[in-house]
């Protein structure tokens, strides 16, 4: 992803751990639900995409590859997605399209509200 999408990922789990008390929330978790829900249409991706570069007036950052551990179901839709967007002559734009896909979730997020505290019933 690109280094602003990374800094705000880091603040809202920041965010997310203060509110919900759960000191485990972790990038990969995160990226875990952003591949799960990433659309399969190429118009939503393209869509995402103009957003993306919208924000940064069509001067997209540079980013880095980086690897995170999600469920199957998440490596899955992630090489779905990959496909597609080879499909769509949208190749070489993976990091572009992961941030997209981030920056959505993020808002989605911020809009929702502070994450509740899930109370546990006691093991014994």
């Amino acid at each position: 992803m690109i280094p602003p999408i990374w800094s705000a990922l880091r603040e809202q789990i920041g965010v997310d751990r203060r509110s919900s008390g759960n000191r485990e929330l972790a990038n990969g978790h995160y990226m875990n639900i952003v591949l799960t829900s990433a659309p399969l249409e190429m118009d939503e991706i393209y869509s995402l995409y103009e957003e993306l570069s919208r924000k940064f007036r069509g001067q997209l950052p540079s980013g880095r590859k980086t690897t995170l551990r999600v469920s199957a179901a998440a490596a899955a839709k992630h090489y779905e997605v990959k496909e597609l967007c080879d499909e769509a002559d949208f190749a070489r734009r993976g990091l572009f399209v992961h941030s997209a896909l981030m920056l959505r979730f993020l808002t989605q997020l911020r809009e929702a509200g502070p994450l509740p505290r899930i109370e546990l019933p006691p093991l014994f």
